[in-house]
């Protein structure tokens, strides 16, 4: 199996700081089968705080994870020995959200360290997150905050996370419908994010893949405006991948464009 993955980022319409980043890496195992990392940051506080803090959690997971993307496979033993195979390995899956977990909840702490240590310019810094480590046919995948994970899959997308929000709280309570959370006012208050709190929850899923899917992880800066999922679905079909995030981009700005935009897509292949 094979992963193909593109990425972009975009300050939106409105704003000229753009305190979105992204991640999208891929390496080939010596058995031939890709490993893949995947992020989306959101920055949050004033001056160029967010842009720091959505750094600082890009490269704080990615330090924390990159040995599992470059050690031998003969070294790999946390790691299914047969990756596409059609039975999971509850341990090695344990595994693999765990480490995940510590990965995010690390850059957490960074982030919240490095508010302490420059109070006069860290202002409300924090970011949320959305990323994904995808190896053969699983994908794992934790958030904090309001950016979302999507899969795609022969035409129609599923969302795979849940915004930590306080409309998406009003939501899950029965207060309000899905389509209210847009023009709600206190549509941008987030209930996690990272940097906040010395210690935050991290929620972390195991979600298969089959051939041909694709994992769309994006910013509020793209949902908030694509908000119709069969448009999402139809420009997750385009190819190749960076047409795809292009797209979606100028998809967003086209709705107004009024926050930042973050964008990951990965496809899984075959070889062949």
């Amino acid at each position: 199996m094979a992963l193909i993955a593109a990425c972009g980022t975009h300050p939106g319409q409105i704003r000229t700081v753009n305190q979105d980043s992204v991640l999208a890496l891929v390496r080939e195992r010596d058995l031939g089968v890709a490993i893949g990392l995947f992020i989306v940051a959101d920055g949050m506080g004033g001056h160029q705080a967010g842009e720091v803090a959505s750094r600082l959690a890009v490269d704080t997971i990615k330090d924390n994870l990159d040995w599992m993307l470059t050690q031998n496979d003969a070294e790999a033993t946390i790691l299914s020995p047969s990756p596409d195979s059609a039975e999971d390995k509850p341990v090695s899956n344990d595994y693999m959200k765990e480490r995940l977990q510590l990965a995010v909840e690390d850059a957490n702490r960074v982030i919240y360290e490095y508010a302490k240590e420059h109070p006069d310019d860290a202002g409300n810094l924090g970011c949320t997150v959305t990323c994904a480590m995808v190896y053969g046919n699983k994908a794992f995948i934790a958030n904090v905050g309001d950016s979302r994970a999507y899969r795609w899959r022969q035409g129609e997308v599923t969302r795979l996370t849940e915004d930590h929000s306080y409309v998406w709280h009003l939501v899950s309570e029965g207060y309000i419908g899905e389509e209210e959370i847009f023009d709600h006012p206190q549509r941008n208050v987030v209930t996690r994010a990272l940097g906040n709190q010395p210690q935050v929850k991290v929620d972390v899923a195991h979600r298969k893949l089959e051939l041909g899917d694709r994992l769309l992880l994006c910013s509020d800066g793209m949902w908030e405006m694509i908000r119709d999922p069969y448009e999402i679905a139809s420009i997750l079909e385009i190819k190749p991948l960076e047409k795809a995030v292009n797209q979606l981009i100028d998809t967003a700005n086209g709705y107004g464009g009024y926050d930042n935009i973050g964008i990951v897509v990965v496809e899984l292949q075959s070889k062949d």
